[in-house]
Order: structure tokens, then sequence, then C-alpha cells
């Protein structure tokens, strides 16, 4: 049972990165509510909630090229997506590789549960 099931204060202290002043955010939680203090602006109370409720990240990978003029191609998800997914992803996509040509913005993969991995750069096909 965690702290908040069981009725008790659970806080969490946050480095804001909504917009460059980077306030130390501090979040606090009982069984019903969730108060942020330490915002400057309105927008770290926002990304402190989402932060303390569902922390999320853009994650960056490089993903193998088969035939391409370069080995690998840099990618990232097309959005952020849960901290607890990152670790899964990155295991699968170790074994991903995508045949060249390779277009800015292609999609390399996508789950079935949503994720979708895109190129950020251009790979050509290799001159024989």
């Amino acid at each position: 049972m965690s702290d908040c099931e069981r009725g008790e204060e659970t806080m969490k202290e946050i480095k804001c990165t909504a917009c460059e002043r980077g306030c130390t955010l501090r979040a606090d939680s009982d069984l019903y509510e969730i108060t942020i203090s330490g915002n400057k602006c309105p927008r770290g109370k926002e990304y402190a909630l989402g932060e303390y409720i569902n922390p999320t990240r853009e994650v960056t990978f490089n993903v193998r090229v088969r035939g391409g003029s370069s080995p690998v191609v840099s990618a990232k998800t097309a959005y952020p997506i849960a901290v607890t997914k990152i670790l899964p992803l990155s295991r699968l996509l170790l074994k991903l590789s995508v045949d060249a040509p390779v277009a800015e913005g292609q999609t390399l993969f996508a789950s079935l549960l949503g994720e979708r991995i895109v190129s950020t750069s251009a790979v050509e096909k290799e001159a024989l």
C-alpha cells in the first residue's frame, strides 16, 4: 500500500523546465489533494502536476540502417512517453534496424500501445 493510500502525506521536489527560470517546485499530496508550491509562473504549476502524476520524457535513439550511406539514423519518440516505458522501449529498439533510404520525419516503429519512433534526419541509399 502506498503512502497516499494510507492517508499519509507525500512530497516530491521537481526542477521545472517549463521556462528559463528553472524553479525548484514542491509537490505535496495527501489522500485528497495535490498542492504545488515554488512556481513563479503558471506553467510551472501545470508542469509539476504532470511530473507528479505521470512523468514523461521525449527520448532520442540511434537506429541501425541497412544499405545506407550511414550505419545509423537519429530518431526520437514522436511525443513524450511515460518514464516507466523508457527501458522496455529501449530494449526493443536495440533490435530494430530499417532499410535505406530513410526520410526525415519517417515513422520507423509504431507499437500497439501507441508509441511512435520517428527519424530526425535522412539517410540516403548507399551508392553502389
